[in-house]
């Protein structure tokens, strides 16, 4: 027995051993015991995982940068990669790195998951408005997992098995939806009786256990989510939004409504892009975000980003060839406008009038038309950025469109203002031209406004094709992504893969393609 346990130690310690070597599907008791941990504790947790953060300030941030960096963030063209690495063959030109898209579902299956499963054990009868907040963290953390991926096993999660069956992604925006009308009933029933009381305050890093904000944030969670399946389930898309806006506490409609995880004395943290843009010097300004916010002449840009050392701002277009870090990493390129202390953005409330603008687009009741509902999002974008100048003068511009990109490093990369790939979609809304030239336009300000969260723009990019985003200009995944078309998700984890063979097998399935990054997710049907 002695030489047993030696070897299990031996053999099981690796740089990941919690991580490997703990049921990724249910809470242990390890881990409800550990150090006397509460409900408010495993909120935390979970808090700090929707967005990965390093634990601790000194730490690096290499799991956002493979969450998040280098997925959405590149492939919606809010960022260019400036490193090369693997020799330049990587996730930004599509040699999909296992390690780097195993780490979306780890997160959610190791960060979210197994603590929303302690505070519903501990809470859900006990503390039901504690357990209902918990709920809404857990479908923003979750909707960003399923949309990377597709099936998951989240519907039965927590019932003890060690290999969960997938679920089809229509079943789980389905629980989704169930699981927030389900919170925001018993939110706003807890508010009705107790208008002055806050839940778990203490460890809400978001809204300080502000009770309406939690309201608006998960009503306009599932406005989000609704907008998503516009395409796929157009009905239950337009119903479920309604709902969202005609709830009478409602969506964000201001500012201060924003969702986003604060600096404290209690949770100190360092924001990963800072880490990544200055101590990795790994990303810079996207190409195409550099071309719209010149074309538009954007005062947004200042906001977003830093001048180079010309003076001006220029973009790392994705997919391209490093030969050498230093031409991208420290020549004349844009570093990201972040600094430590900036809070990262759950949800940026001009991203609420933007989903209404297009729900009225396509006729349904959204509280008021799409023209109006459109340049408030705009308004609100320029405060939420803190833009001190007015945007009528913006909103009245009817000519100024997509400028032409040039990379001073290799001309290879750039495009030229006649080229196909720019859109030629203006600011200024007008009501006498086609839906489908709107819902560009609503897209593209849409797209402008919630900088940096590139896992929702590259969502939205699938969902609508809109804004358009430069392509990769080398593609290295030997003819399985399209570059016109551009990648649809990732695959699956390795390590699912190892662990979970039968549940793989069947979210393939579900899935209706091969596990690749071409393969379109269910509500990606335009």
């Amino acid at each position: 027995m002695a030489l047993l346990a030696m070897l299990i130690l031996v053999t099981s310690c690796t740089k990941k051993f919690n991580e490997y070597n703990t049921n990724q599907y249910q809470a242990t008791s390890a881990m409800l015991d550990e150090d006397n941990l509460s409900t408010g504790t495993f909120f935390v947790q979970m808090e700090k995982n929707v967005f990965p953060i390093a634990q601790q300030p000194s730490f690096g941030d290499e799991i956002y940068q493979e969450v998040q960096n280098l997925a959405g963030d590149v492939y919606s063209g809010y960022m260019g990669a400036s490193n090369n690495w693997f020799s330049g063959a990587n996730n930004t030109t599509y040699a999909l790195i296992p390690d780097w898209y195993n780490q979306g579902f780890n997160r959610g299956f190791v960060g979210i998951m197994p603590a929303w499963n302690a505070i519903k054990k501990a809470a859900a009868t006990v503390n039901p408005p504690a357990y209902a907040v918990a709920t809404i963290v857990k479908v923003e953390g979750m909707h960003r997992v399923t949309d990377m991926y597709g099936p998951l096993p989240y519907i039965n999660f927590g019932n003890g098995a060690l290999q969960n069956k997938y679920d089809a992604q229509k079943d789980i925006y389905y629980k989704f939806f169930d699981e927030l009308d389900g919170a925001i009933a018993t939110l706003t029933d807890f508010n009705s009786k107790n208008p002055s009381a806050t839940v778990m305050a203490t460890y809400d890093f978001i809204y300080g256990g502000n009770v309406v904000k939690w309201i608006k944030f998960a009503n306009s969670l599932k406005l989000r989510l609704a907008m998503r399946l516009a395409y796929a389930d157009p009905t239950k898309a337009q119903s479920v939004a309604e709902s969202a806006v005609s709830h009478p506490i409602g969506v964000m409609t201001d500012a201060s409504d924003i969702a986003q995880l604060q600096h404290t004395s209690n949770l100190v943290y360092n924001h990963p892009l800072y880490i990544i843009t200055y101590n990795f010097t790994d990303i810079k300004m996207g190409a195409t975000m550099e071309t719209y916010l010149n074309g538009y002449k954007d005062p947004r840009i200042s906001k977003y980003f830093m001048t180079a050392t010309d003076g001006l701002y220029h973009g790392v277009r994705n997919g391209i060839t490093i030969t050498n870090k230093a031409d991208y990493a420290n020549g004349p390129f844009s570093a990201i406008n972040v600094a430590a202390t900036t809070p990262i953005v759950w949800f940026n409330p001009a991203e609420a009038y933007f989903l209404r603008a297009e729900g009225a687009l396509r006729g349904w009741a959204m509280g008021s038309d799409a023209k109006t509902l459109y340049e408030t999002g705009v308004r609100t974008s320029y405060t939420v950025a803190g833009v001190t100048t007015a945007a009528d003068t913006y909103l009245a511009d009817a000519t100024s469109v997509q400028a032409a990109y040039t990379d001073s490093k290799n001309a290879g990369n750039s495009v030229a203002s006649n080229s196909t790939l720019l859109s030629k979609i203006t600011i200024k809304y007008d009501a006498t031209a086609t839906m489908e030239t709107n819902l560009e336009r609503i897209i593209t300000q849409k797209y402008l406004a919630m900088f940096p969260d590139g896992q929702e723009a590259w969502s939205e990019f699938r969902r609508t094709g809109y804004p358009k985003v430069f392509p990769v200009v080398v593609n290295s995944s030997g003819g399985v992504i399209s570059s016109t078309t551009q990648i649809r998700r990732l695959p699956f984890p390795s390590t699912e893969y190892q662990n979970n063979s039968a549940g793989v097998a069947g979210a393939i399935t579900q899935l209706g393609g091969a596990d690749n990054g071409n393969t379109k997710l269910w509500w990606d049907k335009k």
